[in-house]
């Protein structure tokens, strides 16, 4: 696949020319084959520069060509070249879908002629490979089989990035049982896999975490732990500053199954994300230059005209929305449902508020408020109508990420203390809630401090359930006029 990559391989040698490779477009493989030459001359290293090899083991059994191969892919070998020789036999066959030669020399030589491109232009952190099965073919004991993806983010201008499936089957009719053939087949043509290298791709998906076990591989989400019946109250998402509608969708770009809104439909909801766009926020400064007590006291209302807009959002949300509303405000989404819920005709709708590490205290004396006093103003306002629940989170201390303490600083004067990361405990909570939960989770999407993609966050598929389940009880208990225990016995 490296070879691919560069568009560098070895010379072709007389090999059998099957399968995949066989199925390749003349013209894919004759880019592969020029360019081949010439990184090879650039490289310089040929068959001839390797001494003879001295073998360590007699024969193999297909168990320690399994366990070695495990190794190879631990060290990324698709990316880095790092194999382990001992394994394969002199004469192997190497074929993937734009080459086959013979040697492993020449493997080898090829290899490193390609080092330099590949820690290039593909370092580490900037590649991954993922390892789903690797097993010895059933029926078979002279077969190996690996399923595995490699993924890679170019250091290119147009940012291009390389994801693939494959799958490789090493037979073992070498010597001492060693590997004779190497065929790698892909989940995509040739063409299209060199097509990605000519287009802008998502680069969080190098470090796209598992969501839940056996994603990678097709496995469906987990059963949920929480579902709800014909009747439930829609709920309205309210993005947090800074963040878009589709960060609660496709979050960074991933696949829809990932994000917030795909794991509360698959609990039998339907949801709807106020159309917050990230530009949008822009219009704190635009429209509050022209409140005096935002722009030079700090001493706004709720109703500021720095955050009307968002009100004014969520209305026009709700217009299209019939019956009762749940708000699910995520980080200043919390407080600003409940900045919205101030309006009369907005209260009427809403059954429940949960909000999601929200930063719901105005900071001491003495540290400057980021929304210049319309948090306080929020604070003091009466309170949110229907059900509410206040979700936080313990899980980092200020004082072991530098990003964590600046957060925390900035919300409620104390670097020291607790919280998801971004928006400390002791700020996330109202005393008035029905219902207080701290969970040990990040913040938002994205690991804070990075563009890195997290599945361990408020809204991840792993942690709704432990907000969704409680909030469920107390919206059962509000309808039947009964205890949440007992309305909890009732059907969904």
């Amino acid at each position: 696949m490296r070879l691919l990559l560069l568009a560098a391989a070895a010379q072709a040698l007389a090999a059998p020319k099957t399968g995949a490779y066989q199925r390749t477009s003349s013209t894919t493989k004759n880019i592969i084959s020029t360019l081949t030459k010439v990184v090879n001359l650039q490289g310089g290293r040929g068959e001839a520069d390797l001494a003879p090899r001295a073998r360590q083991f007699d024969t193999l059994s297909g168990a320690a060509v399994k366990e070695g191969l495990a190794v190879d892919f631990g060290n990324e070998y698709l990316w880095s070249g790092k194999i382990t020789p001992e394994l394969y036999d002199e004469d192997c066959v190497f074929t993937d879908p734009t080459l086959s030669f013979a040697g492993l020399r020449t493997f080898e030589a090829n290899l490193a002629n390609l080092d330099f491109w590949i820690e290039s232009l593909v370092p580490e952190g900037r590649r991954r490979v993922d390892l789903f099965d690797l097993a010895l073919v059933p029926g078979a004991t002279d077969r190996v089989r690996a399923k595995w993806r490699m993924l890679g983010a170019l250091r290119l201008p147009w940012g291009p990035v390389l994801d693939l499936n494959g799958t490789t089957t090493y037979t073992l009719g070498g010597d001492g049982g060693r590997i004779s053939s190497y065929d790698e087949t892909w989940d995509m043509t040739a063409g299209d896999a060199l097509g990605q290298l000519l287009r802008p791709g998502a680069t969080t998906r190098i470090k796209e975490p598992p969501f839940w076990p056996g994603r990678a591989t097709g496995a469906a989400p987990p059963a949920p732990g929480v579902t709800f019946g014909a009747g439930a109250p829609t709920f309205v998402v309210l993005p947090g500053f800074g963040n878009d509608k589709v960060d609660y969708s496709e979050p960074l770009g991933l696949d829809e199954e990932c994000g917030l809104v795909a794991a509360l439909e698959r609990r039998g909801l339907a949801v709807e994300v106020v159309d917050v766009a990230r530009g949008d926020w822009l219009q704190v400064l635009t429209k509050g230059i022209f409140d005096g007590d935002f722009f030079i006291s700090q001493t706004a209302a709720a109703d500021s005209p720095a955050f009307s807009w968002y009100a004014d959002a969520v209305r026009a949300t709700l217009a299209g929305v019939d019956g009762d509303v749940v708000l699910v405000g995520h980080s200043a989404g919390g407080w600003l449902a409940r900045a919205a819920c101030l309006d009369a005709a907005v209260a009427a709708r809403v059954a429940g508020v949960v909000t999601l590490g929200s930063p719901h205290r105005p900071p001491p004396p003495g540290v400057e408020c980021a929304t210049r006093g319309v948090v306080a103003a929020v604070f003091d306002a009466p309170r949110t109508p229907g059900v509410l629940v206040t979700v936080s989170s313990d899980a980092v201390a200020g004082g072991d990420s530098a990003v964590a303490a600046d957060g925390y600083g900035r919300v409620c004067g104390d670097s020291s203390g607790v919280g998801d990361g971004v928006v400390p405990l002791s700020a996330a909570h109202l005393d008035d809630a029905d219902l207080q939960i701290t969970l040990a989770c990040s913040h938002s999407i994205n690991v804070p401090g990075t563009s890195d993609p997290t599945d361990d966050w408020y809204g991840a598929e792993r942690n709704v359930d432990a907000w969704l389940g409680p909030l469920q009880q107390l919206l059962r208990s509000k309808k039947a006029g009964l205890p949440a225990w007992v309305a909890n016995l009732l059907p969904a």
